[in-house]
C-alpha cells in the first residue's frame, strides 16, 4: 500500500475530527474464514480480518458537500492494510471522487463468500474499476443527469517511476453509466487501457442487468468483452435472503472455464449481527486441473 493512500486515510480522519459540525459516523465487522481447496496442488488454509471504518460528512452548504471515507483492514495473519481511503465532493448533479476505491461495478458477482476459478482467464470489465496499489493515481467524475441515471467517467494514471507489476495497469479510460427504473438496473461500461510493457493501448466493455425480485432477491446477469485480449465472461447469479448461487464463462483464446459457486448464511447462535456462511465453488477448464473450494466464513457487525 503506498504511502499516500495511507495518508490519504489519516487525514480523512484528521479533516473529520477537526470540522466541527462534521457527522463522523464508525463502524466495524470481523470476518474469519477456513478454506480447503481441491486442485492439482491442495491447500488448506484459515485467515481473516477486522475491519473498521469512518464515514465523515465533512460539509454540508446546501447542495453542496464533502465526504470521506477510510477502512482499515487489520489482517489475522497478514499485513494489515488500508481498503479504502477516499474524498468526494460535488453536488446533486456532479461529483468527484478520488482516492483509493471502487467504481461502478460491470459484472457484479453478488454473494462471492468464495469463488475460485481453475485458471486465470476471462474479461469482466474491471481492469479499471478501482483499489489500485502503489503508484497509481484514480480518479472517478460522476454526473447524475436525470433520476436513476448516473454517467461516470474513471480515470486511472501510473506515475511511479519503476514499471508496474505485471497486470497493472499504466493508464485507464473507462466511462460507465447505471440507470435504475422501478426493480430493473442496467449497467454499461466502455474500458481503454494501457497494461505497459510495450503492449499498447486496448479496449473491453462491459454489459449487466440486475432485477429487484423481492426485498431481500435480486438477480444478476453479466457479460464482458475483450477482442484484444481475446478474452470474454458472461454469468447469471441471484441472491435470496441468505442464500446465493452463481454461474460464470470465462473464456481466453481456446481457454474456458467454467465456474459455479454458491453459499448460504445462518444466524450464529441468535447474536444480532453474527453469521456463519458455509460455501462451495466448483471449477472445471480446458487443459487444467478441476478445482473445488470449501469455505466456512464467521462474521460479526459490530
Amino acid at each position: 500500500m503506498s504511502k499516500t493512500f495511507k495518508l490519504a486515510a489519516v487525514a480523512a480522519l484528521c479533516a473529520a475530527a477537526a470540522v466541527a459540525h462534521a457527522d463522523v459516523k464508525f463502524d466495524a465487522n470481523f470476518e474469519g474464514d477456513t478454506t480447503n481447496t481441491s486442485a492439482a496442488t491442495d491447500s488448506f488454509k484459515s485467515g481473516g480480518r477486522i475491519e473498521v471504518n469512518a464515514n465523515a460528512e465533512l460539509l454540508k452548504q446546501g447542495d453542496n458537500f464533502v465526504n470521506a471515507r477510510a477502512s482499515l483492514l487489520l489482517g489475522l495473519n497478514a499485513d494489515s492494510t488500508v481498503d479504502d481511503a477516499w474524498i468526494q465532493f460535488g453536488n446533486s448533479s456532479v461529483d468527484l471522487k478520488i482516492g483509493r476505491f471502487e467504481a461502478l461495478d460491470l459484472f457484479p458477482v453478488a454473494k462471492d463468500t468464495v469463488l475460485d476459478p481453475a485458471t486465470g482467464a476471462g474479461y469482466r470489465a474491471n481492469i479499471g474499476r478501482g483499489r489500485f496499489k502503489d503508484g497509481q493515481f484514480h480518479g472517478a467524475l460522476g454526473l447524475n443527469a436525470a433520476p436513476g441515471l448516473r454517467f461516470e467517467l474513471g480515470v486511472v494514471n501510473y506515475k511511479d517511476g519503476t514499471p508496474p507489476a505485471s497486470g497493472a495497469a499504466e493508464q485507464v479510460v473507462r466511462p460507465a453509466v447505471s440507470y435504475t427504473t422501478g426493480d430493473l438496473t442496467l449497467r454499461a461500461g466502455f474500458e481503454s487501457f494501457d497494461m505497459g510493457r510495450g503492449a499498447g493501448t486496448q479496449t473491453g466493455y462491459g454489459l449487466s442487468a440486475g432485477y429487484m425480485l423481492a426485498k431481500d432477491a435480486v438477480v444478476n446477469v453479466n457479460y464482458g468483452n475483450s477482442s484484444d485480449l481475446d478474452a470474454s465472461s458472461v454469468g447469471a447469479n441471484l441472491v435470496y435472503g441468505p442464500a446465493g448461487i452463481g454461474y460464470i464463462k470465462d473464456k481466453t483464446g481456446a481457454t474456458t472455464v467454467d465456474t459455479v459457486y454458491a453459499a448460504y448464511s445462518f444466524p450464529l447462535l441468535g447474536v444480532k449481527g453474527a453469521f456463519i456462511t458455509p460455501a462451495i465453488s466448483v471449477s472445471s477448464g480446458d487443459g487444467v486441473a478441476d478445482k473445488t473450494a470449501l469455505r466456512v466464513r464467521l462474521n460479526y457487525q459490530f
